[in-house]
């Protein structure tokens, strides 16, 4: 069956860089693991914008997924609840490295004339941690409907997001941090050059994110070294108005470079570049420990070249990309990250749509997840719709019903719907209008039926509302 189904598939593929020769999905699909998108940024190279691949010589084989930037292993947090969600099983913690510049393309083009819509998913995890083979992610059910997915990897925490006053002056452009930001604009150029040997369509890329994941797609979305590489755009569980690392500057970033090169006995950024990148990462999370700090400390900020302005502010003076956008959140997103407001990320993304109307950009589509997973009280929970976008519930522990795969096929259709033409509709789904000031409506999923709804009589949202209207002027 399996040589049946390479007669009828990409398996090799001449990329600018090289040939690659994938494998087979599950799905029977074309699958390619580990493709490198940049150079390895290591070295020298640590804590620049990401080089070109190194070209190679003869055929790489693509039958492992590429190592996950260093991080802290989330199943060694005692009692995780996302260790038991996503990262628990024989096959965790995967392989790490701070060489992790790979994506993984699933194509189910038959000839690179297909020209078939892309989705680029970026995953989650505070741009701290997380990694694009996840167990939750896979590309058979997007790809059996006529869409690539390619998932990536990206430099976090310390490797992606460290900035320092001497790396400023160095960089050329007055500039430091959000370096996975950068890794990410690089994927999408590598896509802007490659897919199409793929049998995707260069002109027609979608990129998806969740959580750290969503604030980066919008990063992306307001970055101006992004014009022009994608089309659709989905943010799901944050961004908007208000994000959650807030208007970080770049100077408070590099103050806190400082005291870190004085905390590990560095005089300069060399000294730093040429510590192993195991042995950095302890001293960082040594760090963060000690001086309790959070998640601002290296996170996205705004630099003044990869974001001249922050991320509330470039959506709030409209200088974002003007793309279609489906923009999101789950009904119980602070149950397990300790927030007590759900409906404040809510009103942050309400409010993004409000301006897209105010500035005449294209109406946003909007939903809220309310499927309240099956095998304990965390209800829908941030990240709990990851199963059901990506159609791998049945990689989860929880016994998940008829009505949770049917509801999964539908979120699905619309999902790919969206990236095909950037209206999520389509045959034998609830119709799911844009949101307008007449309509201000989401659409609401559960297993009790999908259906759009209009949730300006929560009086919690509407306080958050008012609140961010009121910041604004």
């Amino acid at each position: 069956m399996e040589r049946s189904l390479k007669l009828y598939m990409l398996l090799n593929v001449k990329t600018k860089y090289g040939e690659v020769q994938g494998v087979v999905s599950e799905g029977g699909y074309a699958l390619f693991k580990g493709i490198p998108y940049a150079a390895p940024p290591v070295g020298e190279l640590r804590w620049k914008k990401p080089e070109p691949p190194i070209p190679w010589e003869g055929v790489r084989i693509c039958d492992e997924f590429g190592p996950a930037c260093l991080q802290e292993a989330a199943h060694l947090k005692p009692g995780s609840f996302y260790g038991k969600e996503f990262f628990s099983g024989s096959d965790y913690p995967p392989k790490m490295s701070e060489d992790c510049l790979f994506l993984n393309i699933w194509t189910p083009a038959r000839s690179a004339d297909d020209k078939l819509p892309v989705k680029m998913w970026i995953h989650g995890g505070g741009v701290q941690n997380g990694y694009s083979f996840e167990k939750e992610f896979d590309g058979d059910a997007i790809a059996r409907r006529g869409v690539i997915l390619v998932t990536i990897g990206y430099r976090v925490n310390i490797f992606g997001f460290f900035a320092h006053p001497e790396l400023t002056s160095e960089s050329g452009h007055n500039a430091s941090g959000n370096y996975g930001i950068l890794d990410q604009i690089q994927a999408l150029k590598w896509l802007r050059e490659n897919i199409a040997a793929f049998g995707g369509d260069p002109d027609n890329i979608t990129i998806f994110g969740q959580s750290g994941g969503g604030r980066s797609v919008q990063a992306i979305c307001c970055s101006p070294l992004s014009k022009g590489l994608m089309k659709h755009a989905i943010v799901q569980s944050a961004g908007g108005i208000s994000t959650a690392a807030g208007r970080l500057p770049r100077e408070k970033v590099e103050l806190q470079g400082i005291k870190f090169m004085e905390y590990i006995g560095c005089k300069n950024i060399s000294q730093m570049r040429a510590i192993p990148g195991e042995e950095l990462l302890n001293k960082f999370l040594d760090y963060m420990k000690e001086h309790s700090l959070g998640m601002s400390t290296f996170n996205i900020s705004t630099d003044g070249y990869v974001l001249p302005l922050s991320l509330e502010d470039s959506i709030i003076q409209g200088v974002h990309a003007d793309i279609d956008y489906m923009l999101g959140n789950t009904a119980d997103e602070g149950r397990i990250l300790g927030m007590l407001h759900p409906e404040r990320m809510m009103a942050s993304l309400r409010g993004w749509a409000r301006l897209q109307l105010k500035q005449g950009k294209k109406p946003a589509h909007m939903y809220c997840f309310e499927r309240k997973l099956p095998g304990d009280d965390a209800g829908a929970f941030h990240s709990a719709e990851l199963w059901y976008i990506f159609g791998t519930l049945n990689r989860s522990w929880r016994p998940f019903t008829e009505a949770d795969y049917k509801l999964s096929e539908q979120m699905i259709d619309y999902w790919t719907n969206f990236a095909k033409t950037g209206n999520p509709n389509g045959k034998g789904l609830v119709e799911w209008t844009p949101f307008t000031d007449d309509f201000p409506c989401s659409m609401k999923f559960s297993i009790e039926g999908n259906e759009m709804t209009d949730y300006s009589n929560n009086e919690k949202l509407k306080e958050f509302e008012d609140q961010l209207l009121n910041s604004q002027q």
